[in-house]
This record gives C-alpha cells, sequence and structure tokens, in this order.
C-alpha cells in the first residue's frame, strides 16, 4: 500500500482492451497528479504525469511497483 498515494479505478481504456487509473494524493481526494495507462510503444503499463507535478522517492517506488504489478497481472490474462 503506497504512502502518499493512491490509485483509482480501473477504468476502461478507449479500446476496452486495457485499464486506466487515476493517481491522486491521499490528503487530496480530488486533485489528480496524472494517470497511469497502457504504453503500446513499451507493452506495458506507464505513468503519465500531469505538468508542474513533483515526486519524490517513495511516490516514484510506489508508482513504479504499480506500473510494474498491472503490466505483469495484464500479461497473465493474455497468456
Amino acid at each position: 500500500m503506497s504512502t502518499y498515494i493512491k490509485f483509482h479505478g480501473p477504468y476502461s481504456s478507449a479500446t476496452g482492451k486495457t485499464s486506466i487509473w487515476e493517481v491522486i494524493p491521499k490528503d487530496a481526494d480530488h486533485t489528480r497528479i496524472g494517470e497511469v495507462r497502457w504504453f503500446g510503444r513499451w507493452r506495458k503499463y506507464a505513468f503519465f504525469p500531469l505538468s508542474e507535478t513533483v515526486f519524490e522517492q517513495v511516490c516514484l517506488r510506489d508508482i513504479a511497483d504499480f506500473c510494474e504489478t498491472k503490466t505483469k497481472e495484464h500479461k497473465q490474462r493474455k497468456k
């Protein structure tokens, strides 16, 4: 579980093939700081931050772990 952020979703992508999660600070329910969504060229989930957002190492690790977990889950479903 993340220390400073939370992930809302999943929401279906436009194609319906992948999911999207909003990334939100735990202390501000309606302030979106970015989203995690499928990045086709890399064939994995990636973080797309909003402009003018700043992150420290704990948040970045939490986001990276979330992306890695969701990518593994997605690839397991495809088998």
